[in-house]
């Protein structure tokens, strides 16, 4: 699997990269890439280049919307599993056709690792 983390902040993708290894390694997943991206622009940039099989971004980026970048993933992209990163997962539930997955910040790497296993089931 392919996987890129969204986010300006870069501890925010540090514990979503290591909350991706905790659950590599207690299912039968493996992920052959674990990208990131600081940016909107530097994820489009990314995901132009090979198409994911996850993406989780945060709502509100640097240079954009992770809103807008969800849009621009399921329209070019329709089978990649996007997950919003929010402080307010109630506010863009009435998004779930470009969202599959809402945890709130900030996030524990359990948090993540229990709705992926949703995700994943």
């Amino acid at each position: 699997m392919k996987a890129l983390i969204v986010d300006d902040v870069l501890f925010t993708r540090l514990v979503m990269e290591e909350a991706l290894k905790i659950l590599e390694s207690k299912r039968e997943i493996h992920f052959d890439i674990l990208d990131q991206a600081a940016s909107y622009r530097e994820a489009i940039k990314k995901l132009s280049k090979g198409d994911y099989d996850i993406v989780i971004t945060d709502i509100k980026l640097k240079d954009g919307l992770g809103i807008e970048l969800a849009k621009h993933i399921k329209r070019k992209y329709p089978g990649t599993l996007v997950i919003a990163l929010t402080m307010y997962p109630e506010e863009y539930k009435k998004h779930k056709d470009i969202f599959d997955e809402f945890p709130k910040k900030p996030i524990s790497s359990e948090e993540l690792e229990e709705k992926l296993e949703k995700i994943f089931k």
